[in-house]
């Protein structure tokens, strides 16, 4: 193996082992050791990818994967990653319940605050007809960066933690929502450019919708509903990788997205796993929209007779 691919593929275990959310599980020696044999031959870093792709995973996490450099962090950063990017939008259902599509999302900061502000847009103008309940359709989130759909979602999900990543070894990092931005501890991770809406009723029911397609960051939305008030799960159980991934850059420009914690509700309740509904449907989305607009009347009758109207 020439030494530029052998400092290359150490330094990718290097992040590996010091990071890794299973690293005390693994046995490095064995590791490295297998890597190097299958490395032989190397002549460049970029002939080590697929040994790099075989070493994550033997990290047990099935999260952690290699971003090339066309569309690694510094790509992404610079607008260089070229992706068509799919906006939220909305539509009615029955009985004025409003439904907003939140697909997955990796792009720009720039793309990043558009995303959001296009969220927080679809919200206000639902809003002004003043809709009984939302749905909000997580089905086809694969993922990708969570921070511009928290941003987004913000109005539903209310002001405060929402959240955390939490670590083998260090204190957990907490999401919350703060007028119009998505926040991780003290730092704002995404906004939404046309500021923060405010709910003319701020907790009308929200039913969520899920499937095997639910991923990643995906499920992280899930989770942030997770604890409040008249929220409902309604599909299939989620794909599982309610799990942390951060970006460690390589010479190259590529990116080891190497999962490094687990995701926590603001409840506490800590995931690693798939999130099961609190109503299964199976079928297409239509019969998924259906159930959940029968739960949310039935909550809302409830809440009717509760308070004596």
């Amino acid at each position: 193996m020439h030494s530029s691919a052998e400092d290359y593929l150490a330094a990718a275990l290097a992040i590996m082992e010091q990071h890794a959310l299973h690293r005390d599980r693994i046995n490095w020696p064995a590791l490295r050791l297998a890597s190097a044999k299958y490395a032989e031959g190397a002549s460049a870093p970029a002939d080590t990818y697929d040994v790099i792709r075989w070493a994550l995973t033997q990290l047990e996490d099935g999260h952690s994967f290699l971003a090339p450099p066309e569309c690694g962090d510094a790509a992404i950063a610079s607008g260089e990653f070229k992706r068509e990017i799919s906006l939220p939008d909305g539509e009615w259902l029955a009985n004025r319940i409003a439904c907003l599509r939140v697909p997955g999302f990796r792009g720009s900061p720039q793309h990043a605050t558009r995303y959001a502000e296009a969220l927080q847009t679809q919200i206000a103008e639902m809003d002004v007809a003043d809709p009984v309940g939302w749905v909000v359709d997580l089905t086809e989130n694969w993922g990708g960066d969570m921070w511009p759909m928290l941003a987004g979602l913000g109005p539903l999900l209310g002001e405060g933690p929402l959240g955390s990543f939490t670590f083998p070894h260090d204190p957990p990092a907490i999401w919350s929502y703060r007028a119009g931005q998505a926040w991780l501890d003290d730092v704002a991770r995404a906004r939404s450019g046309g500021g923060s809406h405010e709910l003319r009723h701020a907790m009308r029911p929200v039913a969520l919708l899920t499937s095997e397609h639910t991923s990643s960051s995906g499920e992280a939305v899930l989770i942030a509903f997770i604890g409040r008030p008249d929220t409902r799960r309604l599909g299939m159980p989620t794909r599982g990788l309610t799990t942390a991934n951060d970006g460690f850059p390589l010479q190259d420009g590529a990116t080891i997205m190497l999962t490094v914690g687990t995701y926590a509700d603001r409840l506490g309740r800590v995931y690693g796993h798939a999130i099961e509904p609190d109503q299964y449907v199976k079928g297409n989305l239509q019969e998924i929209q259906a159930h959940a607009v029968a739960w949310i009347c039935e909550t809302n009758l409830r809440g009717k007779s509760r308070s004596g109207n």
